[in-house]
């Protein structure tokens, strides 16, 4: 006989390695707020209250990108991350395509660090096929018997710098999934399948109706702040923003191995939340060492920087006019990254550019045709916008100085470019451009790449030096779509 019972699932994705409270933007009456949000400390005592609320029926869910994305994991290769997420007490994670960033050897070593159950039934190794991580765990809460089930994004060995999955096998989710909900079904007897994944919301919708036997998806990876679930079929999604600024909560009534009922509350962890004083002397053990680095001052903005806006952002404008000025090249590109908490007027500091561009790789130049840089943006824009979604590769469209674009989305791929210009002008195909970059992401046509022997994080430090630059939170123009 199949169980009744009520539990509640907490949701924690894409917190970035945000351990501390920061400035979160928000969209409020037509106009663009900030305010302070998130810090582990404050997660820890939000957790505490909805167990209490629930008696201890509750399961907290991890849903990855967390020990990547500002300077203190950088710098520890994610080992200060480990101890305050460990100390929030978390159920089962599935790895996010970050946990990947410092390669396959160290996220063995976090994963061993953090003692609670890191999932994801699509990833093994290249060589001898074992499993890279678990692939599902199961609970009993509240007389249910629940399985969880975690999946990770190919995209780790598909768009990533080569290290990232060096030596690793990522499985299509829509094949690896169904062997592993059946098992869960049939063998295991579980009343809820729980999906963990790091996919993206418009590829989980697709899972949802590709993969039957879910009965509810923990989605991340694409930061969406899901106010309410989207319901697939008999599949709830629910996903909750990032940089740890919410937490999700999902209340769920199971009868008969069915949901009856469900209540979704969307958590800002606000300032106001007292933090747990526990908590947050592990995150000040781990960030004390490197304070006097993160608080060296290096320049002032006079309006806010931020990446939510998803053709162009001050934030990214930033970097790639840096790259512009310092290597005088005709145009600049940098990847369309989603992390990164805004920054507001004032001093800009060390540990906030470690924020905005954590891998800090090296400045190069290189020549590229015209009709290589429109390439590049075509193939920039199917990756965020292929019409399948399980193509879609995440992220934001590349970002640019030096050129302005117009575009129409909605075109098939290699049709979306309508207008580009160089340096004003329209640009010739046949001609070549100097262009400058940093990194891997996005620039797979780039060849006959230099180095400049200047990292992204001092090119932007000069940029600074050279006079404090303003940008405003209205983007310039650069890529524009009709």
């Amino acid at each position: 006989m199949q169980a009744t019972g009520a539990l509640t699932l907490i949701q924690l994705n894409d917190t970035h390695a945000q351990m501390n409270l920061h400035w979160e933007y928000f969209w409020e009456n037509g106009r663009a707020v900030y305010r302070k949000t998130g810090g582990f400390a404050r997660l820890a005592t939000l957790i505490q209250q909805i167990r209490a609320q629930c008696h201890g029926a509750c399961l907290l869910v991890d849903c990855g990108d967390e020990i990547h994305g500002t300077g203190v994991a950088q710098w520890t290769k994610g080992a200060a991350i480990v101890p305050p997420l460990k100390a929030l007490g978390i159920d089962a994670m599935t790895p996010g395509n970050w946990e990947f960033g410092f390669g396959p050897e160290v996220l063995r070593s976090r994963v061993a660090e953090m003692g609670f159950p890191v999932l994801g039934c699509n990833v093994s190794h290249a060589v001898t096929n074992l499993p890279e991580f678990g692939s599902s765990l199961i609970r009993e809460v509240a007389g249910v018997r629940v399985g969880l089930l975690g999946v990770t994004s190919p995209i780790v060995i598909e768009r990533m710098p080569r290290h990232f999955g060096q030596g690793l096998r990522f499985a299509d989710p829509v094949e690896a999934l169904p062997r592993h909900v059946h098992e869960l079904r049939e063998k295991d007897k579980v009343d809820l399948v729980v999906l963990i994944s790091h996919m993206g919301l418009p590829q989980d919708m697709k899972l949802a109706t590709a993969v039957e036997g879910i009965d509810i998806v923990l989605s991340s990876h694409t930061h969406d702040r899901l106010a309410r679930p989207i319901v697939v079929g008999k599949t709830v999604i629910i996903q909750s923003g990032f940089s740890g600024s919410f937490l999700g909560r999902l209340r769920i009534e199971v009868a008969n191995g069915n949901i009856r009922a469900f209540e979704h509350e969307l958590i800002e962890v606000t300032e106001s939340t007292v933090p747990d004083p526990a908590v947050q002397a592990i995150v000040d053990e781990q960030v004390g060492p490197y304070c006097d680095r993160l608080n060296e001052v290096v320049g002032s903005i006079e309006s806010p920087l931020h990446r939510m806006s998803v053709l162009e952002s001050p934030m990214d404008n930033l970097i790639t006019d840096s790259y512009l000025s310092m290597t005088g090249t005709d145009v600049s590109f940098s990847h369309g990254w989603r992390y990164g908490a805004p920054l507001v007027a004032g001093d800009v500091t060390q540990g906030d550019l470690w924020q905005i561009i954590p891998t800090n790789p090296e400045v190069f130049t290189a020549e590229m045709t015209g009709e290589e840089i429109r390439e590049t943006i075509e193939e920039s824009l199917e990756s965020v916008y292929a019409s399948n979604p399980l193509r879609q590769k995440g992220g934001y469209p590349i970002r640019v100085s030096g050129l302005s674009v117009i575009v129409r989305i909605n075109n098939p791929k290699g049709a979306r470019v309508q207008q580009l210009d160089i340096a004003g002008k329209p640009y010739r195909a046949d001609k070549l451009y100097t262009v400058a970059g940093a990194g891997d992401q996005d620039l797979s046509l780039v060849n006959g790449k230099k180095g400049t022997g200047v990292a992204a994080i001092e090119a932007i430090g000069r940029h600074f030096k050279a006079g404090s630059p303003v940008y405003t939170e209205v983007t310039n123009g650069k890529f524009i779509a009709i």
